[in-house]
């Protein structure tokens, strides 16, 4: 099938430069002697999962418990949950999960730490944990700034059955308060403060990074080992912070232009449904994608249209293909991933994770 036979709108997601992506950033990585753990909240299909672990990582990172179970039930067995896990019925969960395959959660807070030992101890499991540090982002975290707080957390897990203290490790990238958006300077602080944290405390493992951050954090000494997930596909957002040329956006939307009646103006068959409601700025304002020949601007989502701004004819019936402000949120929505090479769809891949979110 060529991609010109696919209705719209769907993924479209290119080989080549897909390998290429996870080739470079395993090299990357590799090169400083380094494990690379990739998450797999960007891309959430088994296929691309493997094809990671084919390259040489260490095993994968999850946000939620749902999709580590999906991909232990897969073969999947080192898998970090780099999430603060709370609800008991997760903790339960993850702790099944621990009995199957060599599994780690991070851990933020004393009561967190209760409940993954109470639920670890009743399935006759270990949990490895590493603490979360908030180094600047302000989303969770015990705040790196106090190291007693750190160091009371760690002893507690280190008191309770069950648990395994692991490492130290942190989400920091370079949307903080404070951050200048210098990616390789972030980077390095990042990596350096779970360096410290981690030798201070006694332990082996000092985990950090993001797409934007995790080449710097790879080169820190005494960082052990790098996450990332939107490097898979790259998007927007990574064009305009830096950590991705064009040549590495690697997943385009293809849709078909249904209404062109408005000089300067073009609305296109994928809404909210398609694109989520993530945007960036440009000099022309918000954008929620640009075309891949970048003519065409969506600045408009409703639930199935995409209206936005044009600087060319465009014709009804016309196909169009886009790159997304956060390809993440945009991959949740659909239900495959058409995987092209040379002109032809090589294969199609189910969004397997799609939607698990507890």
């Amino acid at each position: 099938m060529a991609p010109e036979e696919l209705q719209t709108p769907c993924l479209v997601v290119d080989l080549d430069r897909l390998e290429r992506n996870l080739r470079s950033w395993q090299d990357a990585v590799n090169a400083h002697g380094v494990r690379f753990r990739p998450h797999i909240k960007t891309h959430k299909t088994l296929e691309i999962a493997r094809m990671q672990l084919a390259a040489g990582a260490a095993g994968i990172t999850t946000a939620k418990v749902s999709e580590a179970e999906l991909y232990v039930d897969a073969g999947f067995d080192d898998v970090v949950v780099a999430y603060p896990v709370v609800a008991e019925q997760a903790c339960a969960r993850l702790a099944r999960l621990a009995a199957r395959a060599r599994v780690a959660v991070n851990v933020e807070n004393h009561a967190a730490a209760g409940r993954l030992s109470s639920a670890a101890v009743a399935e006759g499991a270990e949990l490895g944990v590493f603490v979360d540090l908030d180094t600047g982002l302000g989303r969770c975290g015990v705040p790196a700034g106090e190291p007693a707080l750190v160091d009371a957390l760690a002893d507690r897990v280190r008191e309770l059955p069950g648990l395994r203290l692991r490492g130290v490790t942190s989400y920091r990238s370079i949307g903080y308060a404070g951050g200048d958006g210098d990616a390789a300077a972030s980077g390095r602080e990042e990596g350096e403060t779970v360096v410290a944290a981690a030798r201070r405390l006694g332990l082996d493992e000092a985990a950090a990074g993001s797409t934007p951050t995790g080449r710097a954090v790879a080169a820190v000494p005494g960082v052990t080992e790098v996450r990332a997930g939107t490097y898979v596909f790259n998007d927007l957002m990574q064009l305009g912070n830096g950590s991705a040329q064009p040549r590495d956006v690697a997943l385009w939307i293809l849709t078909t232009v249904i209404s062109s009646n408005r000089e300067g103006r073009v609305t296109v068959d994928g809404g909210s449904k398609t694109f989520s409601g993530d945007v960036v700025l440009d000099d022309g304002g918000r954008m929620v994608a640009r075309s891949v020949d970048g003519s065409i601007v969506l600045d408009g989502l409703t639930e199935e249209h995409g209206v936005g701004r044009t600087s060319r004819p465009v014709a009804v019936g016309e196909r169009i293909a886009f790159h997304p402000a956060h390809v993440c949120t945009t991959v949740n929505l659909s239900d495959q991933l058409f995987a092209v090479r040379d002109g032809r769809v090589e294969a199609v891949w189910p969004v397997a994770a799609r939607g698990r979110r507890t």
